[in-house]
């Protein structure tokens, strides 16, 4: 009998650890979503949804296996965000290391032009001092004319100077920019479509409106690139995207969520968005032709499609959870 009450007790002490680890596990979690570092919004969103979806895993019941699964879940989300967040640190060094450089070629010009004027300036000062000692008028009156004119010419020169080198300043940002959005395309091709397409859903969200994604994913991409060049199958995904726009009803939301994965957020209903994705897929399996120095290539995608709703009062993060769960569902 003593035996089975000491029994009993170590299942509940050992019930009540369970319970302590769950815990702790969800609280570090929470602390862990709610304290990100936000470096790129979509990003941020993206970890926090997998976090959320973590925690909905630790049940009440879970056993080890289910512990441990989550905790390696939570170490390789931790890594890829830290590595992606190191990574956009390191474009922002490089960013301002840049900006710096060209502020400090403007700041050089400006110095060496104002360095330029003050010997002018006290050089012609100098002549106009000698001349002041002298009783001739009309040397003198020369002299004030000379030096009249040259210090006119040097200020002319120092705003000419100073304009190039604003101009300078201005094609040195310019570039600046063009290179930080082809670092980000390269990075992720599809961040700025991406922020787009939430922005779209919290619009409805906002409103208390129902809605419905429609994704697509395109399952063949990598060996495609394995085979065409870059710039073919940029082209061939452009007209996979307009084709996926033309399917759908107008003024529907359409963009690229991921490198290999395009969304579209549709206000019909469910059942009519299901059936929508069967023709999506059927007219998005059709070549695209694409011209290469004069080549024609024929470019077959490999698409499948799946819908999810939105209903009003949920929370976006986990929406954005279930949505990659379903991009993982038709990549496999």
């Amino acid at each position: 009998m003593i035996s089975l009450r000491k029994t009993a007790t170590e299942l509940d002490r050992l019930e009540e650890l369970n319970r302590t680890a769950i815990t702790c596990y969800s609280s570090a979690l929470r602390s862990t979503e709610q304290n990100a570092i936000e470096l790129d919004a979509a990003q941020t969103a993206h970890f926090r949804a997998q976090l959320q979806a973590l925690r909905d895993q630790l049940r009440a019941d879970a056993g080890s296996r289910e512990l441990e699964s989550v905790q390696a879940s939570f170490e390789t989300e931790l890594k890829n965000y830290r590595d992606k967040t190191g990574e956009q640190v390191q474009k922002l060094r490089r960013e301002v290391q840049a900006a710096a450089a060209a502020l400090e070629s403007f700041a050089g010009s400006i110095s060496e032009s104002e360095v330029n004027l003050e010997s002018g300036l006290k050089r012609e000062l100098k002549i106009l001092s000698q001349s002041a000692e002298s009783d001739d008028i009309q040397s003198m009156r020369g002299v004030i004319r000379a030096s009249t004119a040259k210090i006119a010419a040097s200020l002319q020169e120092m705003r000419s100077s100073n304009q190039l080198a604003i101009a300078q300043l201005k094609d040195e940002i310019r570039l600046l920019h063009q290179e930080v959005r082809s670092a980000r395309q390269t990075a992720d091709p599809a961040a700025e479509s991406r922020q787009q397409i939430t922005g779209r859903m919290q619009e409805f969200i906002n409103k208390n409106a129902a809605f419905s994604v429609l994704l697509v994913v395109v399952r063949n991409l990598d060996g495609l690139q394995n085979c065409y060049s870059p710039a073919l199958i940029d082209s061939a995904l452009r007209g996979f995207q307009a084709r996926f726009e033309n399917i759908l009803p107008p003024s529907t939301s359409v963009g690229r969520w991921a490198k290999d994965q395009f969304a579209a957020v549709l206000t019909t209903a469910p059942g009519n968005a299901i059936d929508m994705s069967a023709e999506v897929v059927r007219k998005l399996t059709e070549p695209f032709l694409e011209q290469d120095q004069g080549a024609t290539h024929s470019i077959a995608f490999n698409p499948r499609a799946g819908v999810i709703e939105f209903i009003p009062g949920s929370d976006l993060a986990k929406f954005q959870a279930k949505l990659k769960q379903l991009a993982d569902a038709l990549a496999g």
